[in-house]
This record gives C-alpha cells, sequence and structure tokens, in this order.
C-alpha cells in the first residue's frame, strides 16, 4: 500500500451551475472535486479555479482533505484522481 500523499485533494463543494456551464440550468448541485496540490490551500486555489473555468458560481468548499493512501481509494474513484493529477483537477456533479 502507498502510504506517501499523492498531491492530491478531495474537496466536497456546493455550487451553481452559472450561464458558462455545459447545463447552465442555474441549479445548486454537490460536487467531489479532486485537485493537485502541495497544500491544502493551494489545492483549494486550484478547486476555486477549475470550478470557474467550467462554469460553476457560488461555489463554497465545505471540506477538503488530502489522498494520503492512494490504495484506499475506491476503485470507481480511481480515475478521477489520475485524471486530477494529470489535468489538475476532476469533478463529480451529483444530481438530486
Amino acid at each position: 500500500m502507498d502510504q506517501e500523499p499523492v498531491g492530491v485533494f478531495v474537496l466536497t463543494v456546493r455550487a451553481k451551475a452559472g450561464p458558462r456551464n455545459s447545463e447552465p440550468d442555474g441549479k445548486r448541485y454537490d460536487i467531489l472535486l479532486f485537485a493537485r496540490g502541495e497544500t491544502e490551500e493551494s489545492a483549494r486555489a486550484a478547486g476555486a479555479a477549475a470550478l470557474d473555468d467550467r462554469g460553476w458560481d457560488e461555489a463554497q468548499i465545505l471540506r477538503a482533505g488530502e489522498i494520503v493512501d492512494a490504495g484506499a481509494v475506491p476503485e470507481d474513484l480511481r480515475g478521477v484522481m489520475q485524471r486530477a493529477l494529470r489535468d489538475g483537477s476532476a469533478l463529480i456533479v451529483y444530481e438530486d
């Protein structure tokens, strides 16, 4: 098992799909955001920028935590974590 931090944080977010979003319905969504960063502060900044780039408005970062054991990440989320490592961020949007 890999016990070293992987440089990715998981953030739970609530944000509104704004006019620049791919689905600009104005509704608020729960989002699981994976953001690359050396510190929580840098991951939060990267996450906020990624949300803005994708047209998410009024984002509230509710919680953040560092992935310290990549092997403990559930298999269905590992691809998202890998995408964040490669691209800087990746997100999952949950519908009600």
